[in-house]
């Protein structure tokens, strides 16, 4: 729909002189322009028109009685500081001249006798300047009103933006919650079987996203090796219980090599679940040697540096726990063992985390912290929950509301003593986070 046309403006010019036969010579050289023409006699008349009209272009003569030109058009100034003013004098006139151009800020001024021409280009020049005037209002006005429009415009889409942000978090958030639930659900699997150990997974867990996280590795890349420690024997769920249930020095040639193709089978069962292929890769390469002479026979760069990591926590507790050799070794004497294998069997860079820090392998699990009758809704559970036979309750990150404390009170009571829950500290931490 096109815009209607605004009415055309039509332009009023003013003239006074006290005489009768300069009036009519002024109407007969502006007869030909397209303007509404108002003759005054005197100062007191021109200002007495000027009220019930709007004039664009003032044109006095200096000398009249009672009010001169330049007195005229300085409260022309004042009090339509807008309209074009011009004064009419004669050569005799120069000092009230320059007094007017003073006084009543005067545009322009014509001498007598003037010239026709003149006369009408003077008008023009004026009507020009009133109408340059306002259309720069017209725009001044229209580009307040578009700004005005623009600022409501984004406003209503910020207010879009900031609800469809919302939905997206949402959304996402849920589906976080939905993947966290499968990770659960997928080591619980694990854990409930009696032959394999939750709490060694535990344990593995706690140490390499320890050491991932003093190696600075990206907040995924540990968020992965934690999980793939989780559910490092996912594997064994394929195998026989004879394949992996003696310490693996014990173990038969073949039972050795079953025992290894585990990574093979957890890779199998997490095929489906595509958004866990990095820790599937983790599982799957973690009996790889750093040099290449791994079941596989990868070389070292090939393998990812979760699953070199995973090796190292995996080992350091199969020697401590005696999984591996029948013999429980001593923290120390677990780790003299793994230096001997440093840049063969392990990457030398990450062993070094284990080896010199003193406290690396300290578990979570003998930590201390709340019991669920402490807890409040909107605290975050710092470490993954479990109960006795290490089944995992609730997950690192959960957020607690009223249902998950009053459920915690409730398997306190059934079991007969206390979680120990640790939760995040208020604030900001120094700590790299999982």
């Amino acid at each position: 729909m096109t815009e209607p046309k605004e009415s055309a403006t039509t332009y009023t010019v003013l003239f006074v002189d006290d005489e009768p036969n300069i009036l009519r010579a002024i109407k007969r050289a502006l007869f030909t322009m397209d303007i509404t023409l108002l003759l005054a006699d005197s100062g007191a008349k021109a200002l007495e028109l000027m009220s019930a009209n709007e004039v664009h272009v003032v044109i006095s003569d200096m000398k009249m009685p009672q009010m001169s030109g330049a007195e005229l058009l300085e409260q022309v100034a004042i009090n339509y500081p807008e309209t074009f003013r011009v004064v009419l004098t004669g050569y005799a006139d120069i000092e009230s001249t320059i007094k007017a151009v003073n006084q009543g800020k005067i545009h322009r001024y014509l001498q007598k006798p003037w010239d026709n021409q003149e006369l009408i280009s003077v008008v023009e020049e004026g009507l020009e300047r009133v109408k340059l005037k306002t259309e720069n209002l017209r725009l001044q006005k229209l580009t307040r009103l578009q700004n005005r429009k623009l600022r409501d415009v984004n406003t209503s889409l910020e207010q879009v933006v900031q609800k469809r942000t919302r939905q997206i978090k949402a959304a996402l958030n849920k589906i976080e919650k939905h993947n966290i639930a499968m990770e659960q659900v997928l080591f619980n699997v694990i854990s409930i079987n009696p032959n394999i150990d939750g709490k060694f997974a535990i344990e593995v867990s706690e140490l390499a996203s320890k050491l991932a996280r003093i190696a600075r590795l990206e907040k995924d890349e540990i968020k992965h090796v934690r999980y793939a420690g989780l559910i490092c024997e996912l594997g064994l769920l394929g195998l026989e219980t004879e394949d992996f249930k003696a310490p693996f020095s014990k173990l038969k040639y073949q039972q050795q090599q079953n025992y290894l193709s585990q990574t093979k089978q957890a890779a199998l069962i997490l095929a489906p679940a595509h958004e866990l292929h990095q820790v599937s890769d983790i599982i799957e390469f973690q009996f790889e040697h750093y040099n290449g002479s791994g079941l596989y026979n990868k070389v070292a760069k090939e393998i990812p540096a979760g699953a070199r990591i995973l090796a190292i926590a995996r080992d350091y507790w199969r020697l401590v726990t005696g999984r591996m050799s029948g013999i429980e070794m001593s923290p120390r004497d677990a780790k003299l063992e793994m230096k001997k294998h440093r840049n063969t069997r392990y990457d030398g860079e990450f062993l070094d985390l284990l080896l010199e820090a003193e406290d690396v392998t300290t578990s979570k699990l003998l930590s201390t912290s709340l019991k669920a009758s402490q807890l409040k809704a909107g605290m975050t559970l710092a470490q993954n929950l479990y109960n006795d036979s290490h089944i995992l309750i609730l997950p690192e990150g959960h957020i607690f509301n009223d249902a998950t404390i009053q459920k915690l009170v409730h398997f306190e009571e059934e079991r007969g003593k206390a979680f120990s829950i640790q939760i995040e500290p208020e604030g900001p931490s120094d700590t790299i986070s999982d």
